[in-house]
């Protein structure tokens, strides 16, 4: 039985979602989406990093720009009853599956039923390179395509679409049908209860070292100064060290691998300061305080290798 809550605030709606692995996170699950890996879903289901409720640029463009997307909505489709959710923000959840949904538009129409619309603010030039295929056909991205799957199960809805509100010297909203595939959102369901059944045993999944390198600092912090873990079985320390050697070294450098390899060793230390690799060598992770001069003072917790063997 799907549920209807009507939060009377945000702290309501925020804690609400706070149960469900999302329509807009339901991408992460299948390693899709654009902006959150399965690795920042669990950190964010589990704690282990607090909720950021301010707005980011992007996130404040579309609450600004959802209205008028609405708006355009209405005069492209007259003979539509078009619901803009903005008002009663009701979050629609499926609490066996736990998955849930904040759909932005709900549309009646005679020709074609109860309909769910997803907007997006998207600049020209990101949506001339995301959403335009090789043949020039408009196909959403899957994240935001299951987004709007997601939606359409979860609203009772036969048909769902994708209104991109294409920000240029003027402005153009394409409305992008997606199709409703059967066996989709059984596919969700079955990566959702293995993702709660991975919170509730306490595991976690593997970082995506390209992607959560600042999820990692913000999981960890300063560290534990009493904390030091040993790394001398580890075979794969001494190859990653070589290899960012090796790429710090070249005349060129590969700033995004080193990065990587960066993010890789900061999972292995966790809290730790201090990780031993045998032969008396060691990594360090430890809180630096920088002089503020001009600025405020900050403390970083840079990382420092071991000397390069000859």
């Amino acid at each position: 039985m799907i549920q209807m809550i009507r939060p009377s605030n945000r702290a309501e709606w925020l804690r609400a979602r706070g149960f469900d692995v999302t329509a807009s996170q339901v991408g992460a699950l299948f390693g899709a989406h654009e902006y959150t890996t399965l690795y920042g879903l669990w950190a964010a289901k589990t704690g282990r990093v607090s909720r950021d409720d301010e707005e980011t640029p992007a996130i404040q463009r579309g609450r600004l720009l959802e209205p008028v997307a609405v708006q355009l909505l209405r005069e492209q489709y007259p003979k539509w009853r078009i619901d803009h959710n903005a008002a009663e923000n009701i979050y629609f959840r499926d609490p066996d599956a736990r998955l849930g949904g904040t759909p932005d538009v709900l549309v009646t129409a005679k020709d074609r039923g109860k309909g769910v619309v997803q907007i997006k603010s998207v600049e020209a030039s990101v949506f001339r390179k995301k959403w335009i295929d090789e043949d020039g056909n408009v196909e959403p991205p899957l994240w935001i395509a299951l987004q709007a799957s997601l939606e359409a199960y979860l609203t009772g809805s036969v048909w769902a679409a994708v209104a991109p509100l294409v920000i240029g010297y003027g402005v153009d909203m394409p409305l992008v049908e997606v199709p409703l595939v059967d066996g989709v959102v059984d596919a969700m369901k079955a990566k959702a209860a293995e993702f709660w059944q991975m919170v509730a045993e306490g595991r976690e999944p593997p970082p995506d070292f390209a992607r959560d390198g600042a999820l990692i600092e913000r999981i960890y912090g300063y560290g534990d100064p009493e904390h030091e873990i040993d790394l001398s079985a580890d075979n794969r320390i001494p190859e990653l060290i070589e290899e960012r050697q090796e790429h710090a070294n070249s005349v060129r450098g590969i700033s995004a691998r080193i990065d990587e390899i960066d993010t890789e060793i900061k999972a292995k230390l966790g809290a730790a300061h201090v990780a031993h690799l045998g032969e008396g060598r060691r990594i360090t992770w430890k809180p630096q305080k920088r002089d503020g001069f001009f600025v405020e003072p900050t403390t970083i917790r840079p990382l420092r290798y071991p000397k390069a063997r000859n």
